[in-house]
């Protein structure tokens, strides 16, 4: 992956806090994000450090769908991140080489795809540096 954006992603990835984060609900309004949170028999609800504190009204969804989205990013920016990169080795093994030409309705000769809306896949995987290079290997 090439792309600044990414590895800015993973960068913040990386340093945040690890492991698995949750929420904690006071039962007013005010939703905690948590470090490893979990249930100790002798002292009720433990965690490892809270992340985030959200404030909201009893009863408030958006607060809660906030908490949420919060919590899991710890773990589904990391899963999104691996996905991406298996979709981008995979592409950059199916991109032609070959640039592509068009005729006068626009369509790809070189690669045989007769659209214009969407484009040539190979041209548009290689405007997101997605082709293999010699240096990669090919």
């Amino acid at each position: 992956m090439s792309d600044a954006r990414i590895e800015e992603i993973r960068a913040r990835a990386n340093a945040a806090t690890d492991g698995h984060w949750g929420t904690h609900y006071d039962g007013k309004g005010t939703y905690a994000v948590e470090v490893r949170p979990g249930l100790d028999p002798n002292q009720g609800p433990v965690n490892e450090g809270v992340v985030a504190t959200l404030t909201g009204e009893h009863g408030d969804q958006q607060t809660y769908q906030n908490a949420r989205f919060i919590a899991h990013a710890r773990e589904d920016v990391p899963y999104l991140l691996e996905r991406l990169a298996l979709i981008e080795a995979l592409v950059s093994d199916f991109v032609d080489p070959d640039p592509c030409w068009f005729d006068h309705h626009g369509y790809c000769q070189a690669h045989g795809w007769a659209a214009t809306d969407p484009g040539c896949p190979h041209g548009r995987a290689k405007a997101l540096g997605l082709e293999e290079t010699e240096e990669d290997g090919s």
